[in-house]
């Protein structure tokens, strides 16, 4: 007969293992340490969790457009800073860039669920309102026009699972939607009138 199963036993090694391997590197039982109150001050702390990742995407999405528009790079330090003082959830672009070049972009950081090779129905949702909101603007986001402005929509790359679930996304969207978005590849020719998808890592 096999050994019974301990919950417990099971959730300390699964947490302090993340904590040894991600944080510290070092091999303690950090969960004997924590009582519940501790552990819910942990669980409000993740709650930010998505705005952390969508912050450092969009600082290397930052990256990306430095590296592709000479204006961008003369003035990266503005436009970085500019994404520093941008508050999480203000309804607006996760970048938006105005000047000699107008580029407006939202990034997403969806893994496919069940780690395989499509987005699930919400994740779906979300990017389908993104790339609605880069083509036709929003009501908060009024510093640029979207019709005269580079819109980007960038995935971070999972890799090939995502590649997969975007191509699958794209393949599903309504027809008019479907011919005003493209998977950027590079030397492709930007143009304003469509929503180019990237990938960022």
């Amino acid at each position: 007969m096999g050994p019974h199963y301990n919950r417990e036993a099971e959730l300390r090694e699964r947490f302090n293992r993340f904590v040894s391997d991600k944080i510290t590197g070092i091999v303690d039982d950090y969960y004997a340490r924590l009582k519940v109150e501790d552990f819910e001050d942990i669980k409000t702390t993740l709650r930010d969790i998505n705005n952390i990742i969508t912050y450092k995407a969009t600082v290397r999405l930052l990256e990306w457009v430095r590296d592709r528009f000479p204006y961008v790079r003369d003035n990266y330090e503005f436009h970085l800073d500019q994404v520093l003082k941008t508050k999480p959830n203000d309804n607006g672009y996760d970048l938006t860039v105005v000047g000699d070049v107008n580029i407006i972009a939202e990034v997403k950081c969806n893994r496919p669920i069940n780690d395989g090779y499509k987005f699930g129905s919400q994740q779906k949702a979300g990017i389908v309102k993104d790339i609605q909101g880069l083509l036709n603007g929003k009501s908060k986001a009024t510093s640029v026009d979207p019709t005269q402005a580079f819109k980007f929509a960038a995935i971070y790359d999972f890799g090939d699972r995502t590649i997969s679930a975007v191509n699958h996304l794209i393949r599903n969207l309504s027809t008019d939607l479907k011919e005003r978005v493209t998977i950027y590849k590079e030397g492709q020719l930007l143009t304003k009138d469509k929503v180019h998808i990237v990938f960022i890592k």
